[in-house]
């Protein structure tokens, strides 16, 4: 083992409103679908080359936007959350899968990095 950063197990938590990661660390990362979905990198929801994307320019998304149907490996990097509406393009990178974490000291760092 590389001792490489990897998802031991994916789920929803039990309220289905959030997807929970344990990492090989031992850390278990929580984000919430809404959070998720609003921090989706692909170029149509974040833009690209000078582009804003669609999410910059909306404040309100369907609610089937919300509603994950399943998430997919993407090599030994990321994953590829599968929404209701059909979205699927977005590969979130496992950095940032834990920089959106919601626990206390991700919460922190990320308020941090973001001069808060």
């Amino acid at each position: 083992m590389t001792g490489a950063l990897e998802p031991v197990d994916i789920g929803l938590s039990s309220s289905g409103g959030a997807l929970e990661i344990e990492w090989s660390d031992g850390h278990t990362t929580r984000t919430d679908l809404r959070a998720l979905r609003w921090n989706c990198p692909c170029a149509e929801c974040s833009g690209e080359m000078g582009y804003q994307g669609r999410l910059s320019r909306v404040s309100e998304l369907p609610e089937e936007d919300y509603v994950l149907e399943g998430v997919q490996p993407v090599g030994r990097y990321g994953l590829r959350p599968v929404w209701r509406s059909g979205h699927d393009s977005g590969i979130y990178t496992y950095e940032l899968l834990r920089y959106l974490c919601e626990c206390p000291e991700h919460t922190r760092a990320r308020e941090a990095a973001e001069g808060r």
